[in-house]
């Protein structure tokens, strides 16, 4: 992780709390002293309780799951009905879903522009 130039705690900074607190200094003069709050001091010791040396470290704020709004019989509706040539929003209330979450899928079937759904026409040539 790329720490800013001003963050007030960096893993060596929690190290710092902990070994503080181990040399018996209460939360709230730790926290005074470094210049944070004692909520903050109580939850690094808390994460190094549960966690270890690794609960020090900075974690990765990317949701763990996205969700998905649709399911795949849904999607597969989506697809049918936009083989139809129906407009997006038109889609969007025969499924029931949200009109951004149409286009969306559309886009990612590719079928979110009209003129791609047509094959092309052959060209008649007299000779």
């Amino acid at each position: 992780m790329n720490i800013h130039k001003n963050a007030k705690l960096t893993p060596s900074g929690r190290a710092l709390i902990m070994e503080r607190y181990l040399a018996g200094n209460a939360p709230s003069a730790i926290a005074t002293s470094l210049g944070v709050s004692v909520v903050t001091v109580y939850k690094w010791l808390r994460r190094f309780r549960e966690e270890g040396e690794a609960g020090l470290t900075d974690r990765s704020s990317r949701p763990h799951h996205l969700q998905t709004t649709e399911s795949p019989g849904q999607v597969e509706q989506i697809k049918q009905l936009r083989k139809q040539r129906l407009p997006l929003w038109r889609i969007a209330a025969k499924v029931g879903l949200s009109l951004a979450t149409v286009a969306r899928r559309c886009r990612a079937l590719g079928l979110n522009r009209l003129p791609p759904l047509n094959p092309p026409e052959e060209v008649v040539r007299y000779e």
